[in-house]
């Protein structure tokens, strides 16, 4: 009987892990972290970015629907995330910062599976700097919050290892559980981001930065799921990777919590801070251009 029930369970596993995309947080944590980077900004671009706050923050999870469009975007996938382990072991030191570099050394078809996010985040960023200084206005909402989904991603410790949904520890379906339940429903009026913006000189770096920051973490989270596991049935057990299936009722969620809302927490906030650098830094770059909500009425 026993052994039928972990053959269930695997067989659970296995067709959440074929079906279900995993997203970078959850909608409503991307729609939050970019509000709050926007009431982050100063002066007059601060003002340029309220005046666009509500479509900037509803916008952050389209790099996520965009997923589910792969003739339109058939390249998205690789952009969420990036399994640095397989890149190169901590502390990813041997890994070319340069896209030129990383193909010459690993080719297309391992870092198309191995992800691609912080070339990804310089690419949009780049679009931003382009937009601004262009005076392309109309499309700098769209690239801002595009921008702010992806370096948000590479907060979330799951996305930065090979072993981003606990598939190969024993805790298969974390991912969902933690970036998404946990924080719904208990982080979500909680996030309080605070802290002098950077200068951002160097994209890529500053993203290996947080690449750094966040594999240092995932142990923490896989821990955190095991305990919590162990604290429900195995019949409940089963639900975890099943993302259709609600753990209301057990006290997984609330052990989670727990172990690791602080955790959530700061990374939250910490990605706020680091999204709304980058936007500022575009600015910067692009030579401090007045937007056009400033222009009218002189």
């Amino acid at each position: 009987m026993r052994r039928n029930l972990f053959s269930f369970l695997l067989m659970v596993q296995v067709i959440c892990f074929i079906v279900y995309p995993l997203l970078g947080w959850g909608f409503n944590a991307h729609k939050i972290i970019n509000r709050e980077a926007v009431n982050l900004l100063p002066g007059i671009l601060g003002a340029y970015f309220s005046h666009h706050i509500d479509y900037i923050s509803s916008h952050a999870i389209d790099p996520d629907l965009w997923r589910d469009d792969p003739k339109k975007y058939p390249n998205e996938m690789p952009g969420h995330y990036i399994d640095a382990d397989l890149y190169d072991d901590y502390p990813f030191e041997n890994i070319p910062k340069t896209f030129v570099g990383l193909v010459n050394k690993y080719g297309e078809e391992k870092i198309n599976r191995w992800g691609l996010a912080p070339w990804r985040i310089e690419r949009y960023f780049r679009m931003l700097v382009n937009q601004m200084r262009s005076g392309q206005w109309e499309e700098v909402p769209l690239t801002a919050a595009a921008l702010g989904h992806y370096i948000s991603d590479i907060h979330m410790p799951l996305h930065v290892v090979e072993n981003y949904n606990g598939q190969l520890s024993g805790n298969f379906g974390i991912h969902k559980r933690w970036e998404s339940d946990m924080v719904d429903k208990y982080l979500l009026d909680r996030i309080n981001p605070n802290g002098e913006l950077i200068t951002v000189d160097n994209s890529v770096e500053e993203m290996f930065k947080i690449v750094k920051e966040s594999y240092r973490y995932h142990l923490r989270l896989l821990s955190a799921d095991s305990v919590a596991r162990e604290s429900i049935p195995l019949k409940e057990q089963a639900k975890i990777a099943d993302r259709d299936a609600s753990m209301e009722g057990t006290s997984y969620i609330e052990i989670l919590f727990r172990e690791t809302g602080d955790l959530a927490n700061q990374r939250m906030e910490t990605a706020t801070v680091t999204v709304a650098s980058f936007w500022y830094s575009a600015w910067i770059e692009a030579g401090k251009p007045r937007p056009p909500e400033m222009v009218i009425g002189e």
